[in-house]
């Protein structure tokens, strides 16, 4: 009878010990596989936040705009501007994927009813306008706040295309394609009554609806917000669209203008670089800095994977000693069958790979449950162990050509075959060695020792 029938009808006959020893190894591999998956995709999370747009500066004219009572105003600091040879310059420095330079005003349209606010007439029927080069990059969209729901998001290449609101195509039945004439306009209020500060227009301007968008956050505007202010009438533009309507000047920016970095890692390097740029007035501008909470998620990363290792390291040793301990016993209890197998002319070497062979078939079959159990509960455990880390919608297709992908569910923990095989070989070497080790003290006896202890 060769080694390994004797090692199935063994584990035939002992069922109770297979089945302690299965479920061993099972756990032992199930939590192994696991917790060097979540280093894994700990160390793929690093990666992708450092990769993809993980930090952003933005520098921004005293000289911004704020709507105040109804009226649109210039905060303190009197008319500074961003120039394009403002942004040419610092984009010069490095390490900076994208630009969004942002400017603001009003238009109306006879063509459209803006959605009514607070003391709505003819002359607050407007609209407020946000022109940029991406829209993909307002932080209502990164946010996620808005969602593009139809056609695409400008880019820096258009020219007179707007973004619209569902419920401002919904009330003027306007659809993707439509073009809409509009002329400038300006907000204040005199004897309680919003009016439009340009009666007078000579500035026009025909533009494209190429995307509309959605509010995802499904609250109200505020209660006395005038008809411009409300979020349901905010255009999306481009740049070319408020210059021909006279709303700023080609090549400036009284917005703010945010500069998206390659690494977040280089961030406050990069500012500290623009802060010494001598072309920008420093006194007319402000700068602040966001990582998108890089530095909270990459220390939720470290500490994820620092007791994970722990872990991993405390797990082993552990079972590692428990089961030499169950193998010394069992083995032991083995004497005299080992005793009978030396009687009948087999080789220590036999018995021993007899044992080796029995241990080694029960984790197999264990290895193999396990894998198919991480493979089960890996999105149960990614959602639990990663779903708290932020995860920014930036759409890096979007930027470029405008269309958005979607929102992508990103699942960083996924069972990983080759991890798996090499894993299967380490466990499999360290359980040899734990059988050869719980055998060694039975295994060095001598023939007539063996059969001593046996009678």
């Amino acid at each position: 009878m060769n080694v390994f029938r004797r090692s199935l009808l063994y584990m035939k006959r002992k069922k109770g010990q297979t089945v302690t020893l299965f479920t061993l190894f099972c756990l032992i591999s199930a939590f192994l596989l696991i917790c060097f998956s979540i280093l894994a995709a700990a160390d793929t999370a690093a990666k992708e936040l450092r990769t993809s747009i993980g930090g952003a500066f933005y520098l921004r004219p005293a000289s911004g705009f704020d709507l105040e009572d109804g009226k649109m105003i210039r905060s303190e600091g009197g008319t500074s501007a961003i120039t394009d040879d403002n942004i040419r310059e610092i984009m010069e420095g490095g390490n900076i994927k994208y630009c969004n330079a942002l400017n603001y005003g009003y238009a109306k349209s006879d063509a459209l009813d803006f959605i009514p606010g607070e003391g709505f007439n003819d002359g607050s029927n407007m609209g407020k306008v946000a022109a940029m080069n991406y829209t993909s990059l307002a932080d209502q969209f990164i946010e996620n706040k808005l969602e593009l729901t139809e056609g695409r998001h400008l880019t820096k290449k258009d020219k007179n295309k707007i973004l619209i609101s569902e419920e401002l195509a919904l009330a003027n039945q306007l659809k993707v394609g439509d073009r809409v004439k509009f002329t400038h306009a300006g907000l204040n209020k005199a004897d309680g009554e919003y009016r439009d500060s340009i009666p007078i227009k000579n500035a026009f301007s025909e533009a494209e609806i190429v995307g509309i968008y959605k509010d995802k956050t499904g609250q109200p505007g505020e209660a006395g917000t005038p008809t411009p202010g409300r979020k349901e009438n905010l255009i999306f533009s481009d740049h070319n669209f408020l210059v021909e309507l006279n709303e700023q000047k080609e090549g400036e920016y009284k917005g703010e203008v945010n500069f998206y970095v390659s690494d977040p890692l280089l961030l406050k390097e990069i500012i500290s670089k623009v802060e010494k740029m001598e072309t920008i007035d420093w006194g007319n501008f402000a700068l602040r800095e966001n990582d998108f909470q890089y530095k909270e998620i990459a220390g939720s990363l470290g500490a994820i994977q620092h007791l994970i290792r722990i872990l991993i390291v405390c797990a082993s040793a552990a079972s590692m000693a428990v089961l030499i301990l169950i193998l010394t016993m069992r083995i032991r209890g083995r004497v005299h069958e080992a005793g009978i197998l030396l009687a009948i002319g087999k080789t220590k070497k036999e018995i021993a790979g007899q044992f080796v062979a029995e241990v080694l078939g029960v984790f197999l079959a264990a290895f193999l449950c396990s894998a198919v159990l991480s493979y089960l509960t890996a999105d149960g455990i990614d959602n639990m162990v990663f779903g708290g880390l932020l995860k920014t919608s930036i759409d890096i297709g979007a930027i470029e050509t405008g269309f958005a992908k979607g929102t992508e569910v990103k699942q960083y923990l996924q069972f990983d075959g080759s991890l798996a095989l090499i894993l299967l070989l380490g466990q499999g070497v360290a359980v040899t060695a734990a059988v050869v080790l719980s055998s060694f003290k039975v295994m060095s006896l001598k023939p007539k020792e063996i059969l001593t202890k046996m009678s």
